[in-house]
């Protein structure tokens, strides 16, 4: 599995891949390399990452999923988070990444890509924004079991 250890090898070199004070209330924790790159492969392998595919990686934190992703070669990775502190850990390894030719910035040229061939990010957008989630609503069950009919059930 060369590709797996190159993704856990690369996942490994970004300079932030901890939270120094984590916020609980956000449930910031680290995703693993070992565990970012499982789950990029099997996204690679379903056709839902990589070439021609843009992901977003709500929730970003350090950026650790989504840069992976690209990596990987999907041609459009948003990070999204709704705190700014982790976004600027996000965006110290994206310019890591960048600085290093491993991904595309921004403002590049489609023809950029060319010599790279399959494996081009084109780049990497760093959004700060909470989305809001909704539960579905739960069917109301109906008491007694009879139907709907409430208690007793009676006919009449």
């Amino acid at each position: 599995m060369k590709q797996r250890r190159y993704l856990e090898s690369m996942l490994c070199s970004m300079p932030h891949r901890k939270f120094q004070e984590p916020k609980i209330e956000l449930e910031q924790y680290p995703t693993s390399p070992e565990l970012a790159a499982s789950i990029i492969l099997m996204a690679l392998s379903k056709g839902d990452a990589g070439p021609g595919n843009t992901v977003a990686d709500l929730g970003c934190g350090c950026g650790i999923l989504g840069l992976g992703f690209a990596l990987a070669g999907s041609d459009w990775v948003y990070l999204l988070d709704c705190d700014s502190s982790a976004l600027q850990l996000a965006r110290d390894n994206v310019q890591m990444l960048e600085e290093e030719e491993l991904i595309g910035s921004v403002g590049m040229s489609q023809g950029d890509c060319d010599d790279q061939t399959e494996t081009c990010c084109r780049g990497v957008e760093l959004i700060q924004a909470k989305v809001k989630y909704n539960r579905p609503r739960q069917a109301k069950t109906s008491r007694g079991g009879r139907g709907g009919r409430g208690r007793g059930g009676g006919r009449g």
